[in-house]
């Protein structure tokens, strides 16, 4: 377990670090007299990641401040790399293409990228989890979600 404990560490600092910027950023949205409005939800999971992400990191420094251990697996960093920046566009693009377009391409690359083989598994997974997420959204908690706006 020691030769985690110093990516587990910086892994805390990143997650504490992505609360305070998600924070700030749903703190920006519409306020609401009553009920959570739409920066109440990332509001909550920002304050859970924080917090989540200070543990992480306490656990290791408690323990003696870690020391990076051994080389870096360059292969691991490209594919970091290659995951992060499909997300980054599929962020981007959701405002262009919607929701509803992009999540099940999305989640079949991400299947695909982690290395799970099985087409019927995912083609249905990538459907059911883009459906669910929309109804919990829309219908449930009447937030809009991107809509195609190409043309």
């Amino acid at each position: 377990m020691n030769k985690t404990r110093f990516a587990d560490m910086v892994t805390g600092i990143l997650l504490m670090s992505l609360a305070v910027y998600w924070f700030s950023q749903a703190n920006k949205m519409l306020k609401v007299e009553l009920g959570l409005g739409p920066g109440g939800y990332p509001m909550f999971v920002s304050i859970c990641l924080f917090f989540f992400g200070l543990l992480l990191t306490l656990q290791n420094v408690i323990k003696g401040l870690p020391r990076p251990e051994g080389k870096i697996d360059r292969k691991a960093v490209l594919r970091t790399v290659i995951f992060v920046s499909v997300t980054f566009v599929y962020v981007r693009a959701m405002r262009h293409l919607g929701f509803l377009m992009l999540t099940p391409p999305y989640i079949i690359f991400t299947c695909w990228f982690f290395h799970y083989r099985k087409k019927l598994v995912v083609i249905l997974t990538s459907i059911g989890t883009t459906a669910v997420i929309y109804y919990v959204f829309r219908i449930i908690f009447y937030i809009p979600l991107p809509v195609f706006r190409l043309f």
